[in-house]
């Protein structure tokens, strides 16, 4: 069964009046159904200009304003137009224009006038542009062309396709802007570019649901709205809806639902029930080629302007990637903290020990200054939190701060991998890389292990400290980066540049700032806050939420010496945790080892760990006379002062 508009001349009864007949497609008969009568309207058409044959409809009830300013009715990208130009207005009998005032005058059929009456035919100019006004209701080519087919008739209820827009290449700048064609253009654009700049500012997909829909409903003055998610079954539910008791009014039949879902079609359509008419606009939102839920408004007693269609054929393209990107937000937010629970990383430097709140003071005031940065510490003791430290206290905190390790990249890719590779550059260069560096611009990189560093790399990187822009390997085009780097090290930079294995230049400028990290064994204090930390954290994860440390147990960890540091710390208390048969850990649950316990056997083979040990050991017989101590060590006292230095000991 199909709906056919026949239409009359317009000068019939001084009205457009739309007879509609019945066609049975089975049957193959024809019956007169009914008479629809359209009051006349009044339209400026836009003949001359920017957005030239555009259709701008007036109402009596308001006064509407033609000009620059994005807040007109109607918008004139024209030099030569103020930015409030003119008025349109109905009054008494008739329609009036009056010039606002503006520099370059308002002209009708060629003459300058403060305020004339508007008839058939009169042509209106503003600069370059030219309306002419025209009382004929008169509906735009695509709206005669619309086919009106009704999907579901009842005996009290019948339902006319009014626009069917193909949303299959929508998606584009051009589809989104559809709208700019329409009346209200230059509000509607005001009103887009507002939402946009709102829609920014959020990453939650359920707020990028209800600013839209909250602010789409109000434009259009629907008096219901909804956002409706396509279930499994491909039924289109609804999800959201404004008022929220309202959501029986938003199920579509199943034919309009084929139509949505099945042939990606926004559609607008009018319900008569009982002679009351009712107006709905249905458009889809597309993600991947893939219908993923719809826009619904609807109108209880007046139809929408057609404007309120293509606003919403537009809401839907931008909001459709707001959600991409929010649902992307979450999903790697949700990603990170499995990571965090499952390795218990913490960002937060815990620690309240003489030494850790010397060194948070250092990181404040480092973290405000510009220029490289070297943290000294073991392996193990935390220092990339030191980087994460000064990089959130910084002014680029708002942009990323990379981590790199330089011991776990093979020597030959070191340079690519930093400052980036084209591809055929070398062997394995089978895609561009884009290098660390250029990765990081208006951020942190962090470079763990910098003693690892080739020469080569050493050299490029010095160039680029000094602000220099640097090549890519391969890459003909040089590039210029802003990064701030921050480097580590377990190793005596100092002993490396004397055996020639690291640039002196590079050294000093690597060292502007330098911080030392204090290993485990000097921080007694924070032992016992670490041990209470791993042990919430992974008796959580592990399912044993009532475990906890013999009175034995916590002794042994509190009195080790803890070579491996933080590192070595959280993961005998996981392994402590999984191995305890009760809910009570002992020791024989902890997985570590000094020398009587062993037999002889070295806790560690660490050249740094003994150094240290004996430095102290030397300094406690002597009661800290360096030149004494130096003689015990069979070292000069110039090296004994380096190395206590160095390593933070006090004396």
């Amino acid at each position: 069964m199909a709906w056919l508009n026949v239409k009359f001349p317009d000068d019939f009864l001084g009205q457009i009046v739309n007879v509609y007949f019945r066609h049975d497609i089975v049957a193959g008969s024809t019956c007169f159904f009914g008479i629809l009568l359209t009051a006349v309207a009044a339209f400026l058409l836009l003949n001359a200009g920017a957005n030239a044959g555009a259709r701008f409809e007036l109402a009596r009830g308001e006064r509407t304003l033609l000009g620059r300013d994005w807040q007109c009715k109607i918008v004139l990208n024209d030099p030569q137009s103020s930015r409030v130009h003119a008025e349109v207005y109905f009054e008494g009998d008739g329609w009036w224009v009056r010039d606002n005032g503006s520099s370059n005058g308002t002209f009708v059929n060629g003459q300058t006038i403060d305020q004339a009456r508007l008839v058939e035919g009169t042509e209106l100019r503003i600069g370059g542009s030219v309306l002419v006004f025209s009382e004929t209701a008169t509906k735009k080519k695509s709206d005669e062309n619309a086919a009106t087919v009704g999907a579901k008739i009842e005996p009290t209820s019948q339902l006319t396709i009014v626009l069917d827009k193909s949303m299959k290449s929508a998606g584009g700048v051009s589809s989104t802007l559809d709208f700019l064609k329409g009346q209200d253009w230059g509000q509607d654009f005001f009103f887009l570019f507002q939402l946009s700049v709102k829609l920014l500012s959020i990453d939650g997909p359920e707020q990028v649901i209800e600013v839209c829909m909250k602010r789409l409903a109000s434009r259009t003055n629907a008096d219901i709205a909804g956002f409706l998610w396509l279930s499994e079954s491909g039924k289109l539910n609804p999800k959201l809806v404004f008022p929220v008791d309202q959501s029986d009014k938003l199920e579509l039949d199943a034919e309009l639902t084929r139509r949505v879902v099945s042939e990606k079609h926004a559609i607008r359509a009018e319900y008569d029930t009982d002679g009351e008419i009712a107006d709905s606009i249905c458009v889809p939102l597309i993600s991947d080629d893939e219908v993923i839920g719809a826009i619904h408004l609807y109108r209880q007693s007046q139809p929408f302007q057609n404007s309120a269609f293509e606003l919403a054929v537009a809401i839907s393209n931008i909001m459709v990637r707001a959600l991409k990107t929010a649902n992307r937000h979450r999903s790697l937010a949700a990603q990170h903290s499995r990571l965090v629970q499952k390795s218990a990383a913490f960002d937060e430097m815990l620690g309240e020990s003489p030494k850790m709140l010397e060194l948070k003071s250092k990181i404040s005031r480092v973290a405000r200054a510009s220029g490289c940065v070297l943290v000294r510490g073991e392996s193990g003791a935390g220092k990339e939190l030191v980087a994460r430290a000064i990089h959130r206290a910084s002014p680029r905190a708002a942009r990323p701060m990379l981590s790199v390790n330089c011991a776990a990249i093979p020597r030959e890719l070191m340079e690519s991998q930093l400052f980036g590779h084209k591809k055929g550059s070398f062997t394995s260069a089978d895609r561009d890389h884009t290098g660390w560096f250029q990765q990081a611009d208006l951020g942190t990189l962090f470079l763990d292990e910098i003693g690892e560093l080739t020469l080569e790399g050493q050299a490029k990187l010095l160039r680029t400290l000094e602000g220099h822009p640097f090549l890519p390997v391969g890459a003909t085009e040089e590039i210029q980066v802003d990064v701030r780097v921050i480097c580590a090290t377990n190793r005596d930079l100092k002993e490396l540049v004397a055996e020639k294995k690291f640039r002196e230049d590079l050294f000093y400028r690597l060292s502007v700032y330098e911080l030392y990290l204090p290993p485990l064994r000097d921080r007694e204090d924070d032992i016992q806050r670490l041990l209470d930390f791993f042990l919430e954290h992974f008796r959580n994860q592990h399912g044993k939420p009532d475990i906890k440390f013999s009175k034995a147990a916590n002794t042994r960890l509190l009195a080790y010496q803890w070579p491996g540091n933080v590192r070595q710390l959280r993961n005998v208390i996981d392994s402590a945790i999984v191995m305890a048969e009760g809910n009570e850990i002992g020791l024989v649950d902890l997985g570590i080892r000094d020398t009587a316990e062993s037999g002889g056997e070295l806790e560690t083979l660490r050249i740094d760990f003994w150094e240290q040990k004996l430095i102290r050991d030397a300094l406690k017989r002597t009661s800290n006379s360096v030149p004494k101590a130096a003689e015990l060590l069979g070292i000069s006292r110039a090296t004994l002062y380096r190395k206590i230095e160095d390593y933070g000991i006090n004396r």
